[in-house]
């Protein structure tokens, strides 16, 4: 079974080697390249022959292929010819007229002369008319019947019309004939012709004719005239997005308008001014030398893409920006040329939804839909997952990409544009890397966006109206759906690429996660002891310029694999019984050894990332367990020193570096009784500099200066841990205590 295990061990360990070597930062460049070449597909470039109508031909020129040439304008006529032929669309709603006559009888009904005050509003509101109260006073003098029988009849007569708020409306359309549906039945459609249509005007005059052959009273007919003369409205309205896609049906369904090109016909002599035919001549003829330059500007395109890109990598690997040894070079560009390639690809869509928009629509403009691109995902993610450095750089390859890939005539301030709101956006990020540092920075960028496309508007004199309202609402847009995006997509490259992020981080610092809760039940001193490391390490690395946040949730986490056994620590036995008592010294040095071992399988477990799972390797680095390496030698053991020392590696950061020094600071600082100020300096000093004296700080990045900040910052914390046994300077010579303590130092390492 062992040797089974170590096979598949093998054969893992070979899998991942192969895996590492294929997918280099060479291999995983040439793919990102060779997926930007194949989703930019070619677009069409300008004419080989530059000649315009009116323009006198260079030379003759003629066929050398026969083909069929669409006459664009002549089938654009047809097709506004068939869209012009279509009739208007409205809504037929067939019970109106019956609705109001039964609101109407609930109303009249509902009057109850005792409480005037009340039926009047119930008797407005039930017939949403204008209020009147002279109207309600008339109509209360006569019995309620008396008022609806006539005008039921007055209005049951128009429901055999087919009333619109104004005949002109009507033809402002050329057909003569209208499509009516029923709201009840919308597939169910009726051709009808335009004088079947009366308008309100002519519906009212025809209630009122009712009402003066039925009603003789003029009193009571000049009441229920001025109250149904409110209740007569169109039962017809006009139904603008049906009609609009008839039209386009139309339009699909018109032939196009070709003519013939046959080989060695001459297309224009030498000379010769050129007309609109000629023209459309030449451009089908040139078909297939713009292809040939639309290839030539996609390489063209493609290559100064790959410059850029190179150019800006390498400044960034060239400048003191990647210091994040956490993230190899290979995953940066991984992670960094995913979202590269997703941002790509949202400036596709966009693009072509821009296209389409403006062609159906004419109220929203090409470039309304590229202000409501959601153009700062990459670098907003960039600045999360990696650093700002590299999200600026980002920032300016997203500018210039933008700029190459819209129009001519936008590509200037697109360009502008997009750069502008990505740097808004890894400032935003910069300042708070949190989710609801997410939304501010959408918002940023929102704000930017809108205060660019006033500017714009500004430089180009023209006024505000209703288009620039809609480019401000598809610029505000922008900013939030690129929050939205981030949001949704960062645990996803969180998981995948397995990083840590601040966010992350922020989460795992929170005390009621279910680990830490784990660890307070399990091991409480361990618990107690992972506190007052996280803040000696936050103040620290505030202090020196490190990650605090690292450092803080790192120490949470660094002893997690104390779990496993948790009363074989020192800071966990409650009872007086130590276990190590019983045990052999090489046992007792092996199972206090193991719970970096044990954390650092916890941690892959619920995937804390290499953060602190490099904390948690590191924090002890290689030093010596002294206590049982001496309880070894007492027992007359010929001891070898590295079967009593951590395996390793030693800190390879600074914030790592912070975790061992305050692990040691901490569990060295409860044999203290009542230190003094200097006399806590001195102790903190004496243990930073036995762990640098032992070489435990060599492969970090701390300077001395960096060590002297740290034992300063530690003083502070501890004069707030110990502040109610903070002795005077004068009392320090009777008590004497450090010297004492000194004494007890080995007892110590059990912690460790």
């Amino acid at each position: 079974m062992e040797k089974n295990k170590k096979k598949k061990s093998k054969v893992v360990g070979s899998t991942k080697q192969i895996i590492q070597t294929v997918f280099n930062k060479y291999t995983i460049t040439v793919i990102f390249f060779a997926i930007v070449a194949l989703i930019n597909l070619p677009k069409s470039s300008t004419n080989t022959y530059n000649l315009q109508i009116g323009d006198i031909a260079p030379k003759t020129i003629r066929s050398t292929v026969n083909m069929l040439v669409e006459d664009k304008e002549a089938t654009k006529q047809r097709m506004e010819q068939a869209m012009n032929n279509v009739p208007p669309v409205f809504d037929y709603n067939s019970s109106l007229f019956s609705n109001t006559i039964k609101v109407l009888k609930k109303a009249l009904f509902s009057i109850d002369k005792d409480k005037l005050q009340e039926s009047e509003k119930t008797f407005f509101k039930l017939l949403k008319i204008k209020p009147s109260h002279t109207l309600f006073m008339r109509i209360i003098r006569f019995k309620p019947q008396d008022i609806f029988t006539p005008a039921q009849d007055a209005l049951q007569m128009l429901q055999n019309f087919y009333i619109v708020s104004s005949v002109r409306n009507l033809y402002k359309f050329n057909p003569d004939k209208i499509i009516i549906r029923d709201i009840k039945n919308p597939k169910k459609e009726k051709l009808i012709s335009k004088d079947d249509v009366i308008d309100v005007t002519r519906a009212k005059i025809i209630a009122y004719n009712r009402l003066r052959d039925t009603v003789e009273n003029v009193i009571l007919r000049n009441t229920i005239w001025d109250l149904i003369s409110q209740l007569i409205t169109p039962n017809l309205t006009f139904n603008s997005l049906a009609t609009q896609r008839k039209k386009e049906e139309a339009a699909k369904k018109v032939n196009k308008v070709f003519f013939k090109i046959s080989k060695g016909e001459i297309i224009v002599r030498s000379g010769d001014v050129i007309t609109k035919t000629d023209y459309l001549k030449l451009n089908a003829l040139n078909s297939l030398k713009q292809k040939q330059n639309t290839y030539i500007k996609f390489i063209a395109n493609i290559l100064i893409f790959i410059i850029i890109c190179i150019v800006l990598f390498k400044i960034y690997e060239t400048t003191k920006a990647r210091k994040n040894k956490w993230i190899t070079l290979t995953k940066t560009l991984a992670i960094v040329e995913t979202l590269i390639l997703i941002q790509i690809l949202i400036f596709k869509l966009f693009i072509y939804l821009s296209n389409v928009i403006s062609f159906s629509n004419v109220n929203i403009s090409q470039s309304a839909i590229l202000f409501g691109m959601p153009f700062a995902v990459a670098s907003m993610i960039t600045a999360i997952m990696i650093d700002f450095e590299l999200a600026f750089l980002v920032s300016i390859l997203f500018g210039i990409t933008s700029w190459l890939s819209t129009t001519p005539e936008m590509a200037s301030y697109i360009g502008i544009y997009v750069f502008l709101g990505n740097v808004i956006a890894t400032f935003g990020i910069k300042k708070e890397k949190t989710r609801t540092g997410i939304v501010k920075a959408g918002l940023y960028v929102s704000m930017s966006n809108i205060i660019f496309i006033f500017l714009l508007y500004l430089l180009r004199n023209n006024e505000i109206t209703n288009t620039t309202l809609i480019d401000f609402s598809f610029g505000l847009a922008s900013g939030i759906l690129s929050s939205i995006i981030v949001s949704g997509l960062l645990p996803v490259f969180e998981y995948i690429f397995n990083i840590t992020t601040d966010i992350k981080l922020l989460e795992l610092g929170n005390l009621n996660n279910p680990l830490l809760k784990e660890l307070a039940i399990k091991a409480p001193g361990t618990y107690h002891h992972s506190i007052v490391v996280s803040s000696l390490a936050e103040a620290a690395a505030s202090e020196i310029g490190a990650n605090p946040l690292i450092a803080k949730v790192g120490s949470y986490y660094h002893d997690i694999g104390k779990i496993k056994n948790p009363m074989y620590f020192i800071e966990n036995q409650t009872d007086g019984n130590n276990p190590h008592d019983k045990l052999k010294p090489t046992i007792s040095a092996l199972i206090i050894k193991n719970h970096v071992k044990y954390g650092v399988e916890i941690a892959k477990k619920h995937r804390l990332g290499n953060y602190i799972i490099d904390i948690i390797q590191q924090h002890h680095g290689t030093s010596l367990i002294k206590y049982f390496y001496n309880k070894a030698k007492e027992s007359g053991m010929n001891p070898k020193e590295e079967d009593f020392r951590y395996p390793g590696p030693k800190p390879q950061t600074k914030e790592a570096g912070i975790v061992m020094i305050a692990d040691e600071v901490e569990a060295a600082s409860k044999t203290l009784s009542k230190p003094t100020i200097a006399h806590l300096t001195e102790f903190v000093r004496d243990i930073t500099n036995k762990i640098f004296l032992d070489g435990q700080l060599d492969e970090c990045e701390l300077t001395l200066k960096d060590l002297n900040k740290i034992v300063d910052s530690f003083v502070k914390v501890l004069i707030g841990i110990f502040h109610h046994r903070i002795e005077y300077p004068e009392e320090e010579q009777k008590s004497g205590e450090y010297n004492s303590n000194k004494q007890k130092e080995p007892a110590a390492q059990q912690n460790s």
